[in-house]
């Protein structure tokens, strides 16, 4: 037994690796650059957390999602591997704790962010470190053609300035050629040896049901489909509401997204893992780093705005190898709301000038100065000092820190939360005892909807200008209601700032790059469009649809709706007979409407059996009035 097979043994309980991950680890070994393109469920972390063990120096992690390398740094934990990761939440104290471990001590494996790399304190405490490997996790982020592009990981190559003899590993789920060339490009990798592996999934099979009765539909499918399930929203509410809906169906099911306290996330995902419920209901914050082999069925229930999240999401179900399907399940109204939000999130260049203008206006920053200066930032307050909604002021904010005139800390994207743990009967005592506190309450839940169901991002400075008392005395009044048990309460770790990183310029100097703006636009636009033209295809197998996508040859998988004949276009004779009869029968005793009727057959009959009605009435077999209600033919 080779020593990466006795530590995957040891700590992971495995005796062989999944192809190809022991040829990519062989490749980290021999210190050479590699690209690891592994679909989800293809078990990318292995592929650095066994070369850490094996080599005698330290290993860094570069991953873009704070719960996700916690979630990451825990498992090591429970295997005996000593990890860490650092985060906005920590004490500065604590982070001098950890990379001082690092440097001089025996912790093997740190996680960070790209944005840490910009800080002084880390790069020249890292210069110190005997550093073996550097791994970069969802290396797609460092494409302009990737789907989630992340200026911060252009920091990463200042990494490769201090250890350039230190070997790096980049790992993806999702990429084009065109973003495999580019993570090659942007990263500096020296001839890099590229590993990846077929996105071709035959286990695996997919089905777009469109429809107005989406909840039915799921009932429906959840129903016809057993076992572990995933169901995928795209906001935080829907989550709730939905995981909600369905307990009152009977369903065993919990909620999750990114804005829950950590405690209440985990407890729901260590029930769904542990298949104390059955399904979980969540945002794209849940599923990366997951190790869950059993999911039979998972189900989107809006559009993904690209087709390499959703076959990322789709590709949690079946990692074991046994049958399973990839369910989506929309109307007309997600479409349009998808489209709605694409351009709410490519806003025109002269919105985007205006807003830096007003923002360097609302700090009073002069002409020609601002470089490196930094200020307590309210979103809520600019926005309404703009006159633009809150949601579209985020995404600018966002293009002007890509485009580099701006930098926001990370609190501006943690903010704090709220969630009232009252009943009625304790509102009542409130009103009747405790007037501020009362007041409080009854402000928070006028201004915030959901506050009893789950965590809200909240204010406090905003909150305190509207009931006009300090700041201090609210968040004061807020810690007395979480001792009380009274709300959940979790302030943000520091005030949002922002940071100018430019002086500022005269309006007729400001820009940004048109050319990479507009084809950022068109590369997201383009990737929406492929997943609307996905969900609409009805004649072309869905998986060879997403593997064609991927630069490969596919071929027809035989398990999606399209190659079950979704899209065939009649019903054998004996078919036809069959329900003519059945509908005669249904109708003999009243009229019964045409939509409820098509709804009795699976998903992928229904347009068959559309046309063989259609049929049934033009053969005056039957009658349909104006509102689509089926009745018998009048003989009389």
């Amino acid at each position: 037994m080779t020593e990466r097979d006795s530590i995957l043994k040891k700590y992971w309980g495995y005796d062989t690796f999944r192809p190809p991950q022991d040829l990519i680890i062989d490749s980290v070994l021999q210190r050479k650059d590699t690209i690891a393109l592994l679909p989800t469920g293809g078990g990318k972390s292995v592929c650095y957390q066994v070369p850490a063990m094996m080599f005698s120096g330290k290993t860094i992690v570069i991953s873009p999602l704070i719960a996700l390398m916690q979630d990451q740094v825990d498992n090591l934990f429970a295997r005996g591997i000593i990890a860490k990761a650092l985060n906005a939440n920590l004490h500065y104290k604590e982070i001098d704790a950890i990379l001082d471990n690092f440097v001089y001590g025996d912790l093997k494996l740190l996680y960070i962010s790209p944005e840490r790399i910009g800080s002084e304190v880390f790069m020249t405490r890292i210069q110190k470190a005997n550093i073996s490997l550097i791994a970069v996790d969802e290396a797609h982020c460092i494409s302009q053609w990737g789907y989630d592009f992340r200026p911060s990981y252009f920091n990463i190559a200042t990494l490769r300035q201090i250890h350039p003899l230190v070997p790096v590993l980049a790992l993806t789920a999702t990429a084009t050629p065109n973003v495999l060339k580019d993570i090659s490009e942007k990263l500096e990798l020296k001839t890099p040896v590229i590993f990846q592996k077929s996105f071709s999934r035959e286990n695996l099979g997919l089905t777009v049901i469109k429809g107005d009765d989406k909840k039915n539909e799921l009932l429906r499918i959840l129903s016809r489909v057993k076992g572990c399930c995933i169901i995928y929203v795209r906001n935080r509410r829907e989550t709730i509401e939905t995981a909600h809906w369905l307990q009152a169906h009977g369903i065993s099911c919990v909620s999750y997204h990114g804005g829950m306290d950590r405690d209440i996330r985990e407890k729901n995902q260590s029930a769904w893992m542990h298949n104390h419920v059955r399904m979980i209901v969540c945002t794209n914050a849940f599923g990366m780093g997951i190790d869950k082999p059993d999911v039979r069925l998972v189900i989107h229930l809006d559009v993904a705005p690209s087709i390499e999240e959703y076959y990322q999401e789709a590709g949690r179900a079946g990692r074991d190898g046994k049958e399973s399907h990839a369910v989506t399940i929309v109307d007309d109204s997600n479409i349009s709301d998808s489209i709605q939000n694409f351009n709410e999130q490519f806003p025109s260049m002269e919105v985007i000038g205006g807003t830096y203008d007003r923002l360097c206006r609302f700090f009073k920053v002069a002409y020609g100065s601002g470089m490196m200066e930094s200020y307590d930032f309210s979103l809520l307050d600019f926005a309404d000092y703009v006159a633009i909604p809150a949601k579209k002021v985020y995404h600018i904010i966002n293009i002007l820190e890509k485009e580099g005139w701006i930098s926001t800390s990370e609190a501006f994207k943690e903010p704090s939360k709220l969630m009232i743990q009252a009943t009625s009967e304790d509102l009542e005592y409130l009103e009747k005892n405790a007037a501020q506190k009362s007041k409080i309450i009854v402000h928070l839940l006028r201004k915030y909807e959901g506050l009893f169901t789950d965590f809200i991002k909240i204010d406090e400075t905003r909150v305190a200008q509207e009931l006009g008392i300090e700041v201090s005395k609210l968040i004061q009044v807020l810690q007395i209601l979480k001792t009380e048990g009274l709300v959940t309460y979790i302030p943000r770790a520091a005030v949002p700032q922002i940071t100018f990183t430019q002086a500022r310029p005269q309006p007729e100097s400001f820009s940004i790059d048109k050319k990479s703006y507009l084809q950022r636009k068109k590369m997201a636009e383009d990737r929406l469009n492929a997943m609307v033209k996905f969900i609409n295809n009805e004649t072309i197998c869905r998986q060879k649809v997403i593997v064609d996508y991927f630069g490969e040859n596919g071929v027809a998988c035989g398990k999606c709706d399209i190659c079950l004949g979704v899209s065939a276009s009649t019903l054998t004779y004996d078919d036809t007979q069959k329900v003519l009869k059945h509908l005669l029968h249904i109708i003999h005793t009243a009229p019964y409407p045409l939509k409820k009727y098509i709804d009795l057959y699976p998903f992928n009959k229904r347009k068959r059996i559309l046309k063989a009605i259609q049929n049934f009435e033009s053969e005056h077999l039957i009658m349909i009035n104006n509102s689509g209600i089926i009745s018998p033919v009048d003989h009389d």
